[in-house]
């Protein structure tokens, strides 16, 4: 591969928070492998491969919709109620029924858990490396087309998604959800991101 080119591929990725319509725009079962792939890929110390994903089909993601909306519901009522000194009573409903609706509207969701080593150092070169493995399928990803959001919101440590998943907190333990969408003409690449000049951020030593 060419340098010249595999950098500014690199340097144009983007968070993407906002997709095409799914029914019109579905991200194929196809391109999610290739993205998966890349992501087994990522160096990872020992071979450990700690790295475990669940792509969530249509029943999953309406149990994960009805967990993020009720967190999202929570907090915008919460955090209304303290600003207006608990006067108004907030409309609960109508912000839960807002997050499930723009859940449902991802057009694919990923949950990636890092299975748990007792090992303190394992522990933190497993998570890297489960980062490492994100940052993979994110390329991949962006090299179809297809946008990513990696969040770390509520709804990976709630234990309903534990529960959803099937999964014990003591051996996996969940660092993000993906949600992923081809790609809207808000998410593509219109300047260039702030970044520190390498000088900065490097001590070139003797």
């Amino acid at each position: 591969m060419n340098p010249n080119h595999l950098l500014p591929f690199i340097q144009s990725r983007r968070t993407c928070y906002q997709f095409l319509e799914k029914t019109e725009f579905p991200v194929h079962l196809k391109s999610i492998q290739m993205c998966l792939n890349a992501a087994i890929y990522a160096p990872n110390h020992k071979l450990t491969q700690p790295w475990r994903f669940w792509l969530a089909g249509e029943d999953t993601q309406r149990q994960l919709a009805h967990i993020y909306a009720d967190n999202r519901a929570l907090k915008n009522t919460q955090t209304l109620t303290k600003e207006l000194l608990g006067k108004l009573e907030m409309d609960y409903d109508r912000f839960y029924q807002k997050a499930f609706d723009k859940f449902m509207a991802i057009p694919s969701v990923i949950l990636v858990g890092q299975h748990l080593s007792m090992n303190k150092v394992a522990y933190k070169e497993d998570y890297a490396a489960c980062s490492c493995a994100i940052q993979n399928f994110q390329l991949m990803a962006w090299s179809l087309n297809i946008g990513v959001q990696w969040s770390t919101g509520p709804i990976i440590s709630d234990q309903r998604t534990y529960d959803a998943l099937n999964i014990e907190k003591e051996n996996i333990e969940l660092i993000g959800a993906l949600y992923l969408g081809h790609i809207d003409e808000d998410c593509l690449p219109n300047k260039e991101l702030k970044r520190k000049p390498i000088n900065e951020v490097t001590t070139f030593l003797n």
